[in-house]
């Protein structure tokens, strides 16, 4: 994983947590909602790695209420996501 990605992980990690979350581990979050906050233009390479960089490091964990067919069906990005405990460690060690 590259610096820049990382960093564009961690933009995108906040603006969802000041925009969605507010430091709620558990609450729903839409990703592709905060990526224009985080100046990430939802669907370009960079998002992507940005968002698959929070759900490799586990700050991001799929939505259990959405049904996987459901979820495989949207574009990446596009699928509610639980905000984890791992996302405020993320945001404290920044």
């Amino acid at each position: 994983m590259t610096a820049c990605a990382r960093n564009d992980a961690l933009r995108l990690l906040r603006a969802i947590n000041m925009d969605q979350a507010h430091g709620s581990v558990g609450a729903t979050v839409f990703a592709f909602d905060a990526g224009r906050t985080a100046g990430l233009q939802p669907g370009t390479e960079r998002y992507d790695e940005a968002l698959w960089h929070l759900l490799w490091e586990g700050a991001l964990t799929v939505n259990e209420c959405i049904l996987p067919e459901v979820a495989a069906a949207m574009p990446f990005g596009r699928a509610p996501y639980k905000l984890a405990p791992k996302a405020i460690l993320m945001l404290e060690q920044g």
